[in-house]
């Protein structure tokens, strides 16, 4: 399975404090239709006989005129698997869902929130957003009748409310939340100083636990980059929370509106563009950011000696803090002092 992030467009309606993007200037969106399917090309008919899971997003993906026809177009591939669209959930356009509700394989929208807290959140998002997802997400489910994922990224503004947070995506009927962590980049770069610290994320952990009725161990889930926490009621108990691993390396990247490829959207190291040279040339270069190949270059006194073998710690964020993404990850559990 080979998945991806697509960011269509920088172009977005929305001003959010956190944003690892910069430039949200306008562009002729209508510009970009041929480019994307060339895109979209190179990658899916590169790979015939691999499932391929496409995650668009933005800026905003929604105000893409060519949304539903690029869409059609991945359709067209027997080796899609599913698409997701990532959003900020602002877009109320009924007509433009109903046309999305048609497909068979989009799977979901992943919409952006920071808190139940609307003081936090409006705050990180602007005003006005979080009473606008209450109507949204039950708008989106209604008329695409497809699943609604909230997106919740923590930093010391926000960790003291996952438990209002989970609370609202149940009352607002989201089948689930997905919690990641803050990395200073783009317009981010402005609170940096809300970076969690270690002792912030393992106390996050225990509280994403706690959300979910589970006692866990933080210790346990060094490795892990990400947690999802259903909260639709349709899972048992045992298996409302997940925690993933990173996947970075050659079964995963960010794809740039220029068609330039990274290995992560957060770590921006350039590793080709799809539109210059073959996909399986890129691919090769992914695969030097593998767990286990990156792990025997890994340099600092947590990292370099790190007792997880799954984990290559974050790259990107070493790299964000300090220009060094062999450095040391901050934030693992490992690091924190009050232990």
């Amino acid at each position: 399975m080979f998945g991806f992030q697509w960011h269509l467009t920088d172009l977005c309606n929305r001003r959010c404090r956190h944003c690892y993007q910069n430039a949200h200037e306008r562009e002729n969106l209508s510009d970009g239709a041929d480019r994307r399917r060339l895109a979209a090309d190179a990658v899916l008919a590169a790979i015939p006989n691999e499932p391929v899971t496409v995650n668009l997003t933005g800026g905003e993906p929604l105000l893409l005129p060519d949304l539903t026809d690029l869409i059609a177009h991945l359709e067209s591939y027997e080796n899609l698997a599913e698409i997701n669209i990532i959003t900020n959930g602002t877009i109320e356009d009924r007509a433009l869902l109903t046309r999305l509700g048609s497909f068979q394989r989009l799977r979901s929208f992943r919409i952006s929130l920071e808190s139940g807290d609307e003081k936090i959140n409006d705050f990180i998002r602007g005003t006005g957003s979080l009473s606008g997802l209450r109507r949204t997400i039950p708008l989106y489910r209604e008329i695409t009748g497809k699943s609604v994922t909230l997106m919740m990224t923590l930093s010391r503004l926000n960790c003291e409310t996952i438990k209002e947070t989970v609370d609202f995506a149940r009352e607002t009927g989201a089948d689930d939340i997905l919690f990641e962590r803050f990395i200073p980049l783009g317009t981010g770069l402005d609170i940096s100083e809300s970076l969690l610290s270690a002792d912030d994320w393992y106390k996050a952990i225990r509280s994403i636990g706690a959300a979910a009725g589970l006692e866990i161990d933080p210790d346990e889930l060094a490795a892990c980059r990400a947690f999802g926490l259903v909260t639709n009621g349709k899972a048992e108990p045992e298996d409302m929370l997940e925690a993933a691993l990173c996947n970075l390396g050659h079964e995963s990247m960010a794809l740039m509106p220029d068609g330039t490829v990274f290995p992560c959207r957060r770590l921006q190291i350039p590793v080709g563009n799809i539109l210059h040279e073959s996909f399986s040339s890129i691919r090769l270069r992914l695969a030097e950011w593998e767990c286990s190949r990156i792990r025997p270059k890994l340099h600092g006194l947590t990292c370099g000696s790190c007792p997880y073998d799954d984990c290559p710690g974050c790259r990107a964020l070493a790299r964000a803090l300090y220009g060094d993404p062999l450095g040391d990850d901050p934030q693992c559990v490992l690091n924190r002092k009050d232990s």
